[in-house]
């Protein structure tokens, strides 16, 4: 790795440093936010005073005249999250932790989710820029896919193990 490298890992580690001291939250219950930031992923953590959770929300913002555009992703951190309402079923695909294969699971389309303390995170690479701030609202609600993450992250928080049919119970169908 050369020189260049290693000082921009640096200064981006500094600047993770300095967020984390900066919303006065124990260091190890930012680390969802970062892996997510990190990995692109969703994650939550749990100590014994303080749980976490870490989802991600993409959306494309695209401009038709300039053919350019970029995913604007929102990755919100919820301190001691609870799910206050659900709604609808989704069937869908998940892979998690240790499991072989994907399981078919039922999640809520929509949840309602309330937090001591909710941080978003709007990461902009078209910008290179990652805004961070703490929202002054405690509940929000999400529907499709954030939803899903909201619910299976929060399912971890409580240890839950993820249940559901193998995707070696599907069959293909179609020409053959």
């Amino acid at each position: 790795m050369d020189t260049q490298s290693i000082k921009k890992i640096l200064t981006f580690t500094a600047g993770e440093k300095s967020l984390i001291t900066s919303f006065n939250i124990p260091p190890d219950a930012f680390l969802p936010l970062l892996l997510s930031l990190r990995d692109g992923g969703d994650y939550s953590y749990s100590a014994e005073d303080m749980k976490t959770v870490a989802v991600m929300d993409k959306t494309t913002v695209y401009d038709d005249r300039k053919k350019l555009g970029y995913s604007l992703e929102e990755i919100y951190l919820f301190v001691n999250p609870t799910l206050k309402e659900e709604e609808g079923t989704v069937h869908r695909l998940e892979k998690c932790g240790e499991e072989e294969v994907r399981l078919l699971v039922r999640r809520p389309y929509r949840v309602k989710v309330a937090s001591e303390r909710i941080i978003k995170a709007s990461v902009n690479p078209l910008e290179k820029e990652i805004k961070v701030e703490e929202l002054a609202e405690k509940e929000l609600v999400f529907d499709g896919s954030t939803a899903y993450d909201i619910a299976h992250e929060i399912e971890h928080l409580k240890h839950k193990e993820i249940k559901g049919k193998s995707l070696w119970e599907f069959r293909f169908v179609g020409d053959q």
